[in-house]
């Protein structure tokens, strides 16, 4: 009987094992494929930074000022490699900000007051005179 009791036993420990395994294999694949992910997005950040002309932000006549804050983080050693990759993110997103201030709001037509259609506009809107 207690020949039974073992062989049972190293079954369920091979089972336990096994699951254990495809787990760990299941969360290095999905790892594998997040760090891929996470490269390639920083790989775009710096391609799309690395395009940038210099002096190509603009500011508007109307003398928008616009304060970011960023945290710093600390560190006591940053490569010059991580500093440039930094400067050109941290000029990605002034662009970025800037285009979206500069954008021009979109001209809605108004609808009609006589008419509750929207397919009728003031400009084609029948008068009641």
């Amino acid at each position: 009987m207690a020949t039974n009791s073992k062989q049972f036993s190293t079954r369920n420990d091979a089972v336990i094992i096994r699951g254990f395994h495809d787990v760990a294999t299941d969360t290095s694949v999905e790892a594998r494929k997040l760090e891929g992910k996470v490269d390639a997005l920083v790989n775009l950040v710096t391609q799309l930074a690395s395009n940038q002309k210099p002096g190509s932000v603009q500011f508007s006549a109307r003398n928008d000022v616009i304060v970011i804050r960023v945290v710093n983080d600390v560190a006591t050693d940053i490569s010059a490699e991580a500093r440039k990759l930094e400067g050109k993110l941290d000029a990605l997103v002034n662009l970025v900000t800037q285009l979206a201030v500069n954008q021009k709001p979109v001209s809605v037509a108004r609808v009609c007051g006589i008419r509750s259609s929207n397919d009728y506009h003031t400009s084609v809107c029948p008068s009641s005179q």
